[in-house]
């Protein structure tokens, strides 16, 4: 359990600094005129949206790998550090495609006033859910509904105040580093975290 709740504070960390979850957000603040207080008030409402889906979709998972590891005890040893360790490999294998939501903000921002942008920028956060920290939730099914809960809860809070922190930091001129050599190697990153999850958990289940 402690190998799956540092791997999933690492993940949420991780993806907390992508920039397109909050470099959009300072795009419509320059946009808009917003306030600093405005602009994070925002940011943590993509960023909440985002979470839930990512919590939603989790709950499922794990509530699905519940159900498995209650008959199958082979799952529980070897399918899932197994799983874990290939959908890191998948990461790395694709880590030069992100697949996150990026909001072409020159189209929209001439089409829709800022209320209409909000609006938008929050339900595409929500459809575009974190699949990294997903192979967590199936890992947590295996330990019961409270380890589900913890990692749901865990990932929430974290990437709610990283992402929400980054853009306060962001608007005092953190936005003019280049940042698009983070946001290509997250997938990376992500993939070397599911990895060593998965070596361990062989040990440790």
């Amino acid at each position: 359990m402690t190998t799956l709740l540092t791997g999933t504070i690492m993940l949420s960390l991780l993806h907390g600094l992508i920039p397109s979850h909050w470099l959009l957000v300072l795009a419509l603040k320059e946009r808009f005129g917003w306030q600093g207080s405005k602009t994070v008030r925002i940011a943590a409402m993509a960023a909440l949206a985002h979470s839930l889906s990512t919590f939603l979709l989790g709950v499922f998972l794990g509530l699905f790998s519940l159900s498995l590891a209650e008959t199958l005890n082979s799952y529980t040893r070897w399918v899932i550090p197994a799983l874990l360790i290939a959908i890191g490999f998948y990461f790395i294998i694709q880590h030069h495609r992100h697949h996150h939501f990026h909001f072409n903000e020159k189209q929209k921002l001439d089409q829709a006033g800022a209320t209409q942008v909000v609006t938008l920028l929050v339900f595409m956060m929500f459809l575009s859910p974190c699949l990294e920290i997903e192979a967590y939730f199936l890992m947590a099914g295996t330990h019961g509904w409270p380890m589900i809960l913890t990692v749901g809860l865990l990932y929430t809070i974290v990437s709610v105040l990283g992402i929400t922190f980054w853009v306060y930091l962001a608007q005092k001129g953190l936005h003019r580093f280049n940042w698009h050599r983070l946001e290509h190697n997250t997938g990376l990153v992500s993939g070397c975290i599911l990895i060593v999850t998965g070596i361990i958990s062989f040990f440790t289940h």
